[in-house]
């Protein structure tokens, strides 16, 4: 039946969506979310028109991708930086903010055959493709950017190019801008009788994630949530954390095929990491909502990005049986936070990693919390989220 099961995948995606490269991953790379300048900054090349443009120093930056997984002879480099942004702060003359409205897409014009960037779960690996990064004035995305070699190629550069389009009237498209995605680990500076020199840094190694396709977490890949994962994969069902192993919010034939391998040959996992917070709001307020989440331009009581304000005055109130903002979110009937049922709350979703149109993974601002920070939130929903 799990054979059977395999062959409906791999048919219904070649028939539906195309195949991808066979790459197995189990976790997304931890990356910094970008700040300030080292976004790219959108802008126009006029007031109230022109043509759009990017700030952001090409000539001498590169997108810096970190190893994710090895599977099946290939490795996957990941990052979420660096991100788009809209942002009030002029960073000199020459540079327009875009009319409220604007509408921003970004379009590939050149790319490495190895690299490939997800926009929205929408990957973009072939001159001319496209997505929408967002629109003015709180445009803010982080996509993420791949690379996709043999196992034991060595670190190399990979060359990008792209340029932005907009529906609206009154801009034109930016000029094209040319980027280059890296694997080669970043030199950091030690000090030797006084005197900074440059040695490299080790690749941050990835959190192991669950069992690929085990979407209940007891251990084992049913024929069910291989069905799930085909659903998934044609947009007609949720998608599962444990099925979008490398985190883009789309299922891949690859990880169908992952998710049939654990199936078959039973889940090979390591420990289930152990909870280091108190499962209590508490707890989780002072080492995750307000360091993390409670933060200016996120859900500070000034800012409340998504009506979502995570101070500790606020949190409770705003989480706790509060339907979400997001519409596909609040019509498949989630809460914010569902007492007593966490997989039936947005708050985890997000942590986890939503679905394309319910949004980015949060926290933006920093790597994604871990696997026993999510855990620690999680019991304290399941347990009746008690203020």
């Amino acid at each position: 039946m799990i054979e059977a099961a395999l062959q409906l995948c791999r048919a219904r995606w070649r028939r539906g969506l195309g195949a991808l490269a066979a790459l197995a991953v189990l976790a997304r790379g931890t990356s910094m979310a970008c700040v300030g300048t080292e976004c790219m900054e959108i802008w126009s090349t006029e007031p109230g028109g022109g043509a759009l443009t990017v700030y952001w120093d090409f000539a001498h930056k590169k997108i810096q991708t970190f190893k994710s997984f090895c599977a099946g002879g290939q490795c996957l480099y990941s990052t979420i930086d660096n991100g788009f942004i809209t942002t009030a702060d002029v960073p000199a003359d020459g540079y327009f903010p875009l009319v409220d409205g604007t509408s921003v897409s970004i379009q590939i014009v050149a790319i490495d055959p190895a690299a490939s960037l997800h926009v929205n779960g929408v990957p973009l690996d072939t001159g001319g493709e496209s997505a929408l990064l967002g629109v003015a004035p709180t445009l803010h995305i982080h996509p993420s950017w791949q690379i996709v070699l043999p196992d034991g190629d060595p670190p190399g550069d990979y060359p990008l190019s792209f340029l932005l389009t907009t529906d609206s009237s009154l801009y034109g498209e930016s000029q094209v801008f040319s980027v280059v995605l890296t694997n080669q680990p970043t030199p950091t500076p030690t000090m030797v009788d006084g005197t900074a020199t440059a040695t490299p840094s080790a690749t941050p190694t990835s959190t192991p994630l669950p069992c690929p396709g085990d979407c209940n977490g007891d251990g084992v890949v049913s024929v069910d949530e291989l069905v799930r994962g085909v659903a998934a994969a044609l947009g007609s069902g949720p998608v599962c954390r444990a099925l979008d192993i490398d985190g883009d919010g789309a299922i891949s034939i690859a990880e169908l095929v992952a998710a049939v391998e654990a199936a078959l040959k039973g889940c090979v996992v390591g420990p289930t990491p152990t909870p280091t917070l108190a499962s209590t709001l508490v707890a989780i307020q002072a080492a995750i909502f307000s360091p993390r989440c409670a933060i200016p331009t996120c859900h500070d009581t000034a800012t409340h990005a998504g009506n979502l304000d995570l101070s500790a005055a606020q949190a409770y109130g705003q989480l706790v049986g509060v339907p979400p903002d997001v519409e596909t979110a609040r019509d498949a009937g989630l809460l914010r936070v569902d007492p007593g049922h966490p997989e039936n709350s947005f708050l985890v979703v997000k942590l986890e990693g939503p679905p394309p149109d319910q949004g980015s993974r949060m926290p933006l601002t920093g790597a994604p919390l871990d696997d026993g920070e999510i855990q620690v939130i999680r019991e304290w929903i399941a347990l009746g989220a008690q203020p």
